[in-house]
């Protein structure tokens, strides 16, 4: 019998052969693990700071999270393209609501 060598994106991707799937996949897990955080900053942003400003931000986030599928399968660092500026939206909405409810 031979032995395979597992590598890591073998082990964290169970699909990683099927770039399609893989894509699909993590476009869909990636949505889903930010909108726990950003979706309750949102809408408190909405309600304690500026709902007019929360549909922009809103636009900013869904932009930065539609081309994630696009740049996932490109090989180096463009995934931070989409990653980077939700990161920041949130951590902006964030600091948004602390400052207006302390």
């Amino acid at each position: 019998m031979k032995d395979k060598k597992l590598s890591f994106r073998k082990v964290k991707y169970y699909n990683s052969d099927d770039t399609l799937a893989l894509t699909g996949d993590r476009a869909v897990g990636n949505f889903m693990e930010f909108a726990v955080m950003f979706l309750p900053l949102y809408w408190m942003h909405a309600v304690f700071v500026d709902s007019s400003q929360s549909f922009t931000i809103a636009c900013i986030y869904s932009a930065s999270r539609a081309i994630y599928p696009f740049v996932f399968p490109m090989k180096g660092f463009f995934v931070l393209f989409s990653t980077i500026p939700g990161y920041i939206v949130i951590f902006y909405l964030f600091s948004s609501v602390a400052h207006a409810v302390a």
